[in-house]
């Protein structure tokens, strides 16, 4: 068992840190002393901490004017789906009483997502719209919600385009300081990760196995994010232009 790979240089600079967010949440909950790594981890940690100092700066100036606007859209849809959802509890059909319930059910499992963090309820609302569009899209079209789900997603994808261009342009305005944070913080990591990968070599795996599954639940996750977007891109790139 071993700590899988993670491209960190490709990660936007809020996925960068949200990625060590989880990493250092994980790490808090198995305690770097039981996992071995404490002579590491307060270097690892006060990077952590710096990285989002810088992105602090950022995020100040970022959620305003056009963003917020385009928060409060969302926020809104979301507001739509769930009272029509109640109301379709009362429909004189059992058909979609049945549907609103089992819709009702899945919105209720995630929680007040509007009261999450930018980053996490965008996270929140791309996992809902593909329950919705996928395994409940028969109950979704039963309740007449269909197009609300379409709208959501639309703005929720809206809004992650703004917020990202808008990253991009703060975080340009001191590039070294976003840069230098990064290394750090990366480098940092590397030894916490090679450390760990050899503890697992000298002391055998049944000490690390349970962090390193969730560790490397994580590194996928951001690994398709990456691949995601790489393979949007490329669709881009090779689409055929208009002609005249």
């Amino acid at each position: 068992m071993e700590i899988l790979k993670l491209d960190l240089s490709r990660l936007r600079n809020e996925e960068h840190y949200s990625y060590h967010s989880e990493v250092n949440g994980l790490v808090q909950r198995f305690t770097a002393e039981a996992l071995g790594i404490q002579s590491k981890y307060p270097v690892y940690g006060a990077a952590f901490a710096a990285e989002g100092e810088v992105l602090d700066v950022v995020q100040k100036s970022i959620f305003t004017g056009p963003i917020a606007d385009a928060d409060q859209r969302r926020d809104s849809l979301e507001v739509g789906i769930e009272r029509t959802i109640d109301g379709a509890l009362l429909h004189f059909s059992e058909e979609v009483r049945e549907a609103a319930r089992r819709l009702k059910i899945v919105i209720d499992s995630f929680g007040d997502i509007r009261s999450k963090g930018y980053n996490e309820e965008t996270a929140a609302i791309k996992a809902l719209v593909a329950d919705l569009e996928t395994t409940h899209a028969a109950d979704v079209a039963s309740v007449g919600i269909t197009d609300w789900v379409t709208e959501l997603k639309t703005a929720n994808e809206g809004f992650e385009t703004l917020v990202n261009e808008r990253y991009s342009e703060e975080a340009a305005k001191d590039p070294l300081k976003m840069k230098d944070a990064r290394r750090q913080l990366d480098e940092a990591y590397r030894e916490v990760t090679r450390l760990l990968d050899a503890l697992v070599v000298v002391n055998g795996p049944e000490a690390y196995e349970a962090f390193i599954k969730e560790l490397n639940k994580r590194i996928e996750k951001y690994t398709m994010i990456i691949d995601q977007r790489q393979g949007r891109n490329k669709k881009e790139e090779d689409a055929p232009g208009e002609t005249v």
